[in-house]
């Protein structure tokens, strides 16, 4: 797999790219689910489908608007449509939940943030063209 630039990982909430983001992970979970019985001689036996599939994100940088703090202060619109543009032109889009933000204010220094976004309800996969 060829070498890609961060910064054209893109986090995309209804549409329009998080303000002021620089650092953005993204976990991709399929949940197990174990089957292992008796029968297995001692080794762990895991079914081919997850038993829960999700993804989390999630992303830090400056703040240069307010829309992420607005939203999680305000409580009426945590959860949305969010779209992740891979640098290869894969893209992830579903509806997410912003669970939490936080805002470092150190002394002379930009604000920054931190936000904890999870995937809910099914999610589109579409490959690279």
């Amino acid at each position: 797999m060829a070498a890609n630039v961060g910064r054209k990982l893109l986090v995309k909430r209804n549409g329009a790219t998080i303000a002021g983001a620089r650092t953005k992970s993204v976990t991709v979970n399929n949940e197990p689910i174990d089957v292992t019985t008796d029968d297995d001689s001692g080794y762990r036996t895991l079914l081919e489908a997850p038993g829960q599939q999700q993804i989390d994100l999630s992303v830090e940088g400056l703040t240069k608007d307010d829309a992420l703090k607005q939203a999680a202060i305000e409580g009426t619109t945590l959860i949305e449509p969010y779209t992740i543009e891979f640098p290869s032109g894969a893209t992830v889009e579903g509806d997410f939940r912003l669970n939490n933000i936080e805002l470092g204010a150190e002394y002379n220094a930009a604000i920054t943030f931190t936000a904890e976004i999870q995937s809910t309800g099914a999610y589109t996969y579409t490959a690279a063209p």
